[in-house]
Formats: structure tokens, C-alpha cells, sequence
């Protein structure tokens, strides 16, 4: 390969030096879709980064506050008699109800840039799973798709250590520091972590599977017929179904486990039940010291499984918003510089 390389470049460089191309640099239309580019793109990561993982995993850890009864007490500072009524204090908003509340949340910790905390962490993390795969997968001949739950669990303590990056304040301390030891976080996450895996693998080989058997016919090219649009939304369906039942709850589920290996020295930024009602008893007493599964799921009542999933919705809407918009700007700035273009010839 190298050797041919050099064969040709001989005569490709002889004749660009003969007959150099004609370029007279970027259009018009070329720097402004560059300056688009610039202006969106902190747009694109807060919708693909943020929002989209920040956000549902402090939605995951958060854990309501619970009502306490007020004890009556006089105007001097002494309880009241037994007898007199005593009123229930109920809990205030959970944080991450609201995306407002949340973005006040995390730029308290350093502003706008704020929004944007672990995502070095989290490319470095995401690599180490792409690497990973490909280097299990192909000299042994593995399924790509068993070689990615093979890379999941093998980084599982650099994903848990991305965890806590996000749901506690910025510290000092530098990523490798902050990796819990590695045999609680096998103990703790391989089953999580499987189960999240093989929901993820669901939600796109099922519906495949649908569209196949029911013959959906989108190759490019072709007009896609009424019955097309119609398998389609059931294709669909069928995958925002499987998010909603089982990616959605696995993702919840991990995540809270991943928390509950958070160091007792170090607290989150929402409120989080570190002994999970009870059932996780500390270290020192069992020497297991984190969250199980079914401790996870057990945990997160109805009202809490509301707000994961109409956070989920909201954040839908607010990236499909943040895509029309940058649309609507693209395709008003290409019929600009075509009535221009138009007009100059």
C-alpha cells in the first residue's frame, strides 16, 4: 500500500503543479453555513449531551423528599399539649420536575460552560467502549453486539466514575482519583448493565424485525405508498414502546446503582436516599455497601416514574424545537442566497 501510494502521487503532484484547480475559496452561502455551524453548535451538545444524558441521570438519582409531621409548639418556643392537631409538612417541588429548575442547578456550579460538565469524560468513555468493541469483536470473531455488552461491562468503573462526575459539585479531584474500587463496581453493575444492553438491543432489532415481517419498503428512491406510512408508525410504536417499558426503567435502574457507590464523603446535588429506604445497609455492616437491582427499581415510586418520563418528553420536544429552528434559518438563508445568486445573473 505504500509503495503504491508513492507511484501514483508522483504524476498526481506533476500534473497539479501543470494544471492547478481553480479555487477560489468559500462562497457566500459557504461562510454562512460556517457561521451556522458556530452559532448552533453549543445548541447541539447541550440537546445531545445535556439534556439528553446530565439531565435523565440526576432525574434517575433524585429521590422525593419525604413529608414529616410538625410538632405543635406556642408562641414561646414550648411544645403544645399532645392534644392539640399537629400538620403534615409536605415536600417541595423535586428539582428535576422542571428544566428551568435543573438549569439553575447546574450553572450554579460554573455558569453557562455549566452545562457541559463531564463531557470530556464522557467522549473518553464512549471510546473506550468503541475501541473496546472492535478489538473483542473482530480478531475473535464475536457479534458485534456481544463484543458491546463485553465493552459495557468491562468500562463499567469508568462509567460509574462519569455518574458521579454529574450528580456531585466540581471537585478538585481528578477523574482516575474518583474511580470506586473496580470489584464493587463489577458487583454492583454487570447486572444492570446487562439488562440496560439488552433493552437497547430490543428497541432496535424488534422493530426491525416488524418491519420486515410486515414488508416495509423504504429503500431510497422509491415513493413510499399509504400502507408504507401506516407500517412505519407501527414500526414506530413499537420502539418508543420498548424505550418507554424497558430502556427507560434500565437506564433508572443503573444509574441509581451507580450512585449508591458514590463515596460517603461526597454528596449529590438532588436529594438521594443513599440507603434505599432501608434496604442498603452501610458498608461497614455488611460489607456490601450499594444498591442492588431490584433496590434501584423498588425505590423509585409512581410520582418519581412520572417526572423520569415526562422529562423525557420535555427534552423531546425541546431538541425537535431547537431542529425546526436551525432548519428554518437554513432554509431562509439558502432562498436568500439563491434570489441574490438570481438576481447578480
Amino acid at each position: 500500500m505504500y509503495s503504491s501510494t508513492l507511484t501514483l502521487g508522483a504524476p498526481l503532484a506533476k500534473r497539479l503543479v501543470e494544471d492547478p484547480p481553480n479555487y477560489e475559496g468559500p462562497s457566500g452561502l459557504g461562510w454562512i453555513l460556517a457561521a451556522d455551524f458556530i452559532v448552533f453548535l453549543p445548541i447541539f451538545l447541550i440537546t445531545a449531551y445535556t439534556l439528553t444524558h446530565v439531565y435523565p441521570t440526576l432525574a434517575a438519582v433524585e429521590d422525593p423528599l419525604p413529608a414529616y409531621e410538625a410538632l405543635p409548639i406556642d408562641d414561646d418556643g414550648t411544645p403544645k399539649p399532645n392534644d392539640e392537631p399537629a400538620h403534615t409538612a409536605q415536600p417541595g417541588q423535586p428539582i428535576t420536575a422542571s428544566l428551568r429548575a435543573t438549569n439553575r442547578l447546574i450553572r450554579s456550579l460554573g455558569g453557562w460552560l455549566a452545562n457541559f460538565r463531564g463531557f470530556g469524560y464522557y467522549f473518553l468513555v464512549n471510546l473506550a467502549v468503541i475501541i473496546a468493541t472492535g478489538i473483542i469483536s473482530t480478531p475473535f470473531f464475536v457479534p458485534s453486539s456481544v463484543g458491546h455488552l463485553l465493552a459495557l461491562l468491562g468500562t463499567a468503573p469508568l462509567s460509574t466514575t462519569w455518574t458521579h462526575v454529574v450528580i456531585t459539585a466540581p471537585s478538585t479531584k481528578s477523574f482516575s482519583s474518583r474511580i470506586p474500587p473496580v470489584n464493587k463496581v463489577y458487583l454492583a453493575t454487570w447486572f444492570p448493565t446487562f439488562l440496560f444492553w439488552a433493552a437497547i438491543q430490543a428497541s432496535v432489532i424488534l422493530p426491525t424485525l416488524l418491519a420486515y415481517a410486515i414488508g416495509l419498503n423504504l429503500q431510497t428512491g422509491e415513493t413510499p405508498s399509504g400502507s408504507d406510512a401506516g407500517k412505519a408508525l407501527a414500526v414506530a410504536g413499537l420502539s418508543l414502546g420498548i424505550q418507554a417499558i424497558f430502556v427507560i426503567p434500565a437506564h433508572a435502574a443503573l444509574a441509581r446503582v451507580q450512585a449508591s457507590l458514590l463515596p460517603a464523603d461526597e454528596d449529590p446535588l438532588v436529594p438521594f436516599d443513599r440507603s434505599f429506604a432501608g434496604r442498603v445497609e452501610p458498608e461497614i455492616i455488611t460489607g456490601k455497601g450499594f444498591a442492588t437491582f431490584g433496590a434501584a427499581i423498588k425505590t423509585i415510586p409512581r410520582a418519581s416514574w412520572i417526572r423520569i418520563y415526562l422529562l423525557r418528553i420535555k427534552v423531546f420536544f425541546v431538541t425537535m424545537a431547537a431542529f425546526s429552528v436551525f432548519g428554518l434559518v437554513l432554509a431562509a438563508e439558502i432562498l436568500i442566497a439563491a434570489a441574490i445568486t438570481g438576481n447578480k445573473n
